[in-house]
């Protein structure tokens, strides 16, 4: 039987609504889905208490439920030179970029769309990930109001009224790696 602290999640923390969307072992609530008009669905794994994605293939990999007001707590690790993101209320079906947010993780983003950014609509303050250590985001989504923050300070706090609901996901990009956990979720009212 799980307990609340196997899952990452203090009594406390339960009673405020989080949830758990990652239980270290599995890739239960989650589907790997084709993106960017890819075929392939990534090379998502679980190792070492993390989802990994080694990057043989592009893909994207989506909760099974949706999500519209929400905290969403997560670390991930990636090399100084990593590609990936974290999609918000992003449908199945298309390209999460495109039919919800991508939250970029890339610090190297041509057009400008660096770590922290809601790519193709808001820029974030400039920044920088820890390489290849444990970073954290914490992203508050309320409406159309969104607060990232990036290892504790805040590199975005915008109105985006795009997309109201969809899934959270994590993207796969090809001959990249990157792994995240502690992944929770509390709904909003």
């Amino acid at each position: 039987m799980k307990t609340l602290l196997s899952l990452g999640i203090s009594a406390a923390a339960w009673a405020q609504g989080w949830t758990s969307m990652f239980d270290g072992k599995t890739l239960n609530g989650w589907e790997p889905l084709a993106t960017f008009a890819a075929p392939a669905t990534g090379d998502w794994k679980v190792a070492n208490g993390a989802i990994v994605c080694g990057g043989r293939t592009p893909g994207w990999l989506a909760s099974t439920r949706s999500y519209s007001d929400f905290r969403l707590q997560l670390e991930f690790r990636g090399a100084a030179t990593v590609n990936s993101g974290v999609f918000l209320r992003s449908q199945r079906e298309g390209q999460p970029h495109v039919t919800g947010y991508e939250l970029q993780i890339w610090d190297m983003q041509p057009a400008g769309f660096l770590t922290g950014s809601l790519v193709g609509s808001v820029k974030a303050s400039p920044t920088k990930i820890k390489a290849n250590e444990w970073n954290s985001f914490d992203i508050t989504a309320k409406g159309d109001h969104f607060v990232v923050l990036l290892n504790g300070a805040k590199v975005l706090d915008v109105k985006e009224p795009k997309h109201k609901s969809g899934r959270i996901g994590f993207q796969c990009q090809a001959d990249q790696n990157i792994e995240f956990r502690a992944i929770r979720v509390q709904p909003l009212k």
